[in-house]
């Protein structure tokens, strides 16, 4: 009893504190993020687009009920922000949860201290995406599907099947899930096939219809949405692509790790193999997920860095496992086991702590606010200014940017030259040619790399048919950006890009 007690404790304490520490500096402009902006509008009108499922959204609908929020877009993405945090927060919690049933206090200890501060689980709570709701889903379920396997009930088995229910409703790869789930309770030991999977069956859909009730009123739309989704993960997006398989995920990897798990991965992989008693058939699953998903990353040209937050907190979840090895290792026979495993543990969650500190000072400034001060101090009011679409300058048909970064008196062009009623353009290079832009009295042109540098990275090419405007593109960019001299205001491109896009103005004219 003493020690459920201490283990609910831990949990309990752990969740608020991921809680609190991951919704710390979330009030940007609701706007910096492209995709916010659409969501909010679904959660104002009721209007759902699905391209993904409704566990963010349905929660964050029944949030701002409950709360009582004004139907504002500030409003709503504050809560919306909290809603991944929360998110976040229970994952973590499960994922040590997991680590202690796995191989005790030593073990889960180091994996709850490594997740909490971990700087891409800190970034992505800070979005209204659903990124922290798939890494809730499948952190659940593989708590849930381990608990089932060392001791099945029909209660562990709706458990299981409720988890993957929320997995899949966080992201369509969610359903991955599933063939864990009944691999599960089909063959763990106790398992019960005919009583424990109708069990499992009913809360996987019980839980689906309560969360995406939505889809099934509307399941037209649901359906275009999400073969538009498979188009973008088999084609790529915004007319680029690349080869595959990519070796992309391994920088991200090396971005998201550090060497002390590097090395803790190392111990643990040789321990298991190495191991008298080896792990079990589930075990060897949770083992081998995050690199089989890393693997199936790799082959889809839409690439991101937020698509590997499952992978990292898995790995993460392994390496503070490795803990446990640590403290066994005949290398260290000379300490403790004890010592050994209290200098790995905190050398593990210490290492975190630097990049952690990046992304907490990255997310207390603010370029584009920057920006609007320069402009509305140092630029003449008389001044014309074209962008890409990261630099978010208020302009005329989106008032309420004006409202949070504050007006600016120059006159800002997003539209084609050739076509002044259009929609507006993501490029800068779309509005015109730099002679066209100045022969049309533009006299600023201000560039983010979020939105060029993608002319410049080698693992990226135009998809087939689009060669021609790629080709225009990076002409443009590459000729503005020769002109060094007419650098006048830039903010490099920093971690936590929404805030910190790359911002470069140039002055091309008087």
């Amino acid at each position: 009893m003493r020690d459920r007690l201490l283990v609910a404790a831990w949990v309990l304490v752990l969740t608020a504190c991921a809680f609190v520490l991951n919704t710390r500096h979330n009030q940007f402009p609701y706007f910096y993020h492209p995709d916010e902006p659409g969501k909010v509008a679904q959660i104002i009108t009721g209007e759902w687009n699905f391209h993904h499922p409704m566990l963010l959204l349905s929660t964050t609908k029944v949030a701002t009920g409950l709360l009582g929020t004004p139907l504002k877009e500030q409003a709503i993405v504050g809560v919306g922000r909290g809603v991944s945090a929360a998110f976040s927060a229970v994952s973590i919690a499960a994922l040590a949860l997991l680590a202690y049933f796995w191989r005790g206090w030593w073990a889960s200890l180091p994996t709850g201290g490594a997740l909490l501060f971990h700087h891409q689980i800190y970034e992505l709570s800070h979005y209204m995406k659903e990124d922290t709701a798939l890494l809730m889903g499948t952190s659940l379920t593989f708590l849930a599907a381990y608990v089932y396997w060392q001791r099945a009930s029909l209660v562990l088995a709706l458990a299981v099947g409720a988890s993957c229910a929320l997995a899949t409703s966080g992201k369509y790869m969610g359903a991955m899930m599933l063939p864990l789930a009944v691999f599960v309770l089909l063959k763990g030991p106790g398992a019960k096939p005919r009583a424990h999977l109708p069990i499992f069956v009913g809360a996987f859909l019980a839980v689906m219809a309560l969360v995406n009730a939505p889809i099934l009123a509307d399941f037209a739309t649901f359906r275009s949405s999400f073969d538009h989704e498979v188009e973008l993960v088999v084609r790529g997006q915004g007319g680029m692509t690349r080869s595959i398989p990519h070796a992309q995920y391994w920088n991200i990897f090396i971005d998201n790790t550090t060497p002390a798990i590097w090395v803790a991965l190392l111990v643990f992989l040789v321990a298991c193999w190495r191991r008298r008693t080896l792990p079990s058939s589930l075990e060897w699953v949770i083992i081998a997920f995050p690199f089989a998903f890393a693997l199936a990353l790799s082959v889809s040209p839409k690439s991101n860095d937020r698509y590997f937050l499952v992978a990292t907190a898995i790995f993460t979840l392994l390496a503070g496992l490795a803990i446990v090895d640590i403290g066994r290792s005949p290398w260290l026979r000379r300490l403790r086991p004890q010592v050994a495993m209290t200098f790995a543990a905190a050398l593990l969650v210490l290492c975190q702590l630097p990049s952690w500190m990046d992304y907490e000072r990255a997310f207390q400034s603010d370029d584009t606010g920057d920006l609007v001060e320069w402009l509305r101090t140092k630029v003449p009011a008389t001044a014309v200014i074209t962008k890409d679409s990261r630099v978010l300058l208020p302009i005329p048909e989106r008032k309420s940017h004006g409202a949070r970064v504050g007006i600016i008196p120059q006159k800002v062009i997003t539209k084609p030259l050739s076509n002044p009623e259009g929609k507006r353009v993501r490029y800068a290079a779309d509005v015109g040619s730099l002679d066209e832009l100045r022969a049309a009295g533009i006299t600023h042109v201000a560039i983010s790399q979020s939105d060029y540098g993608r002319f410049f990275l080698a693992s990226l090419k135009p998809q087939s048919g689009e060669e021609t405007d790629y080709n225009r593109r990076q002409r443009f960019y590459e000729e503005l950006r020769a002109r060094t001299d007419a650098l006048v205001f830039e903010r490099k491109r920093n971690t936590v890009i929404y805030l910190h896009p790359g911002i470069e103005v140039y002055q091309i004219a008087p």
